[in-house]
């Protein structure tokens, strides 16, 4: 996180953390094109594999090169304040390592396997081994973000987040779609599409360039909102099979009822999130040039006095 290195926050603890969270959104945003290249692997494999290698290659050096050793020295950290997190906190860091040795592994098939191999069983047995990679990324990453990232922001003190912080490194990739073009080209085409139809790909100016950042932010906030509700559709049918008679059942639908409820509440008020950030951003982003050669002009005007 290279801004936190050339101009140290007032806060590093909140910054830090709100880094990580924003990782876990660029995350969410790769795995839902993994999710949709996977599905589509058997039927073109030459398409959907150069966008499947280019995701992995992301995914190896950045989140398991930078963002993982951050969050494994949280973990370190909150487990010297709290002891009785210590097993759970080392079954996630080894999920860290066990991660990254599918995703070496996942990059290395695709890589390697012919078009045929892709087309036929090979693939379809590589499909359920991206699929099962997907759905263990996204538990593990639900167990951070609901136990131990609001537990860090509670227990661990200003010594704790100086140390953290201290050994940083860059942000991610996928802030810039630049980066991301020369880096990952396919995967970058791919993430770049929704702005791309609608004529917003083109970062000359200030204003459209917003615009697209909060047209991507928008196709992200629904694609997150679906593979919820998708997971929470598997979990209630979940809950009603286990259901072994007529108390367990009631306890089921309550607990179904309170998820969906609170789901609901996420359908209304992230799309009104976003609706209040567009404005503002695309104000700030129509703004901007005018603010630019304001102050070029109070430059010129004190420099020539």
């Amino acid at each position: 996180m290279s801004t936190t290195q050339s101009s140290k926050p007032s806060n590093p603890g909140h910054a830090f953390m709100r880094a990580l969270r924003q990782d876990h959104v660029g995350l969410s945003r790769v795995m839902r094109e993994i999710d949709t290249q996977a599905h589509r692997l058997t039927e073109d494999p030459e398409g959907a594999r150069a966008i499947l290698v280019d995701a992995f290659r992301y995914l190896l050096r950045y989140h398991h090169a930078y963002h993982h050793p951050r969050e494994d020295r949280l973990f370190a950290h909150i487990r010297a304040r709290d002891d009785e997190l210590e097993q759970t906190l080392q079954k996630l860091s080894h999920e860290h390592e066990s991660g990254e040795q599918e995703t070496e592994r996942l990059a290395d098939d695709l890589t390697h396997a012919s078009s045929e191999d892709l087309a036929g069983e090979y693939g379809a047995a590589l499909v359920n081994r991206i699929n099962d990679y997907l759905r263990h990324t996204r538990t593990h990453m639900r167990h951070e973000e609901t136990v131990f990232y609001s537990r860090a922001e509670r227990v661990l003190t200003d010594e704790d987040w100086l140390a953290i912080t201290a050994d940083d490194g860059p942000d991610d990739p996928i802030t810039d779609i630049r980066t991301m073009r020369a880096s990952y080209p396919a995967l970058a085409r791919s993430l770049d599409d929704p702005t791309s139809h609608l004529g917003l790909n083109r970062p000359e100016r200030s204003s459209s360039n917003e615009l697209r950042l909060q047209v991507l932010a928008l196709t992200d906030l629904y694609g997150g909102l679906m593979y919820e509700a998708i997971d929470l559709t598997r979990t209630n049918f979940r809950r009603l099979k286990s259901a072994r008679g007529p108390v367990s059942l009631v306890r089921a639908a309550g607990t179904i009822y309170a998820d969906n409820l609170r789901f609901a509440g996420q359908c209304v008020t992230r799309p009104s999130r976003w609706a209040v950030n567009t404005g503002a951003g695309l104000i700030v982003g129509w703004l901007k040039p005018y603010m630019n050669d304001q102050q070029d002009r109070t430059g010129e005007q004190f420099g020539g006095e």
